[in-house]
């Protein structure tokens, strides 16, 4: 009788760490944030940028596709900067206090950050400086081309926002 005790009993506590085995060994991976799309993220003290991409047909020009969500309490003026032959092309965009502002990914909308010279071939990474509320981060933003179905009209048309 000791003896099925002992088996139930060591049975129990195999199939207990069988089935949980995986979670005393190994880390879990919701725990890790990471960039669930294509393109990167960025946090500079209440200004939250993510999905940062370049689409760029050329490697010349490329649309600057981003989410950025302010949650400063003011109204923030988001600098854009990039080394272009040399020299520093930079802009800026307005992100209005408490707000979400993002660039349209319709084809035809006016509501883009075109990056003029980038010298970057789609597949490449694009290293951008973003500063706000006197914070400055770089990031490597992917780019990408329009080939892709979901990019599909967003590659920047001649017109240039920001260049040399």
């Amino acid at each position: 009788m000791k003896v099925r005790i002992v088996v139930a009993a060591a049975l129990a506590v195999g199939v207990a760490l069988g089935t949980a085995g995986c979670n005393l060994i190994q880390p879990q991976a919701t725990r890790h944030a990471y960039d669930a799309s294509d393109g990167v993220g960025v946090n500079l003290d209440g200004l939250d940028l993510r999905n940062l991409i370049v689409i760029s047909d050329n490697g010349e020009t490329g649309n600057l596709l981003l989410s950025a969500t302010n949650s400063s309490g003011e109204d923030v003026k988001l600098h854009i900067g990039f080394v272009s032959g040399g020299s520093v092309v930079d802009g800026h965009v307005e992100v209005p206090s408490n707000d979400k502002v993002a660039t349209s990914w319709g084809a035809g909308s006016e509501d883009r950050i075109i990056l003029g010279g980038i010298n970057t071939m789609p597949g490449g990474l694009l290293e951008i400086a973003f500063e706000a509320n006197g914070v400055t981060k770089t990031a490597l933003v992917p780019v990408l081309t329009s080939a892709q179905p979901e990019y599909e009209g967003l590659a920047p048309k001649k017109i240039t926002k920001i260049s040399k």
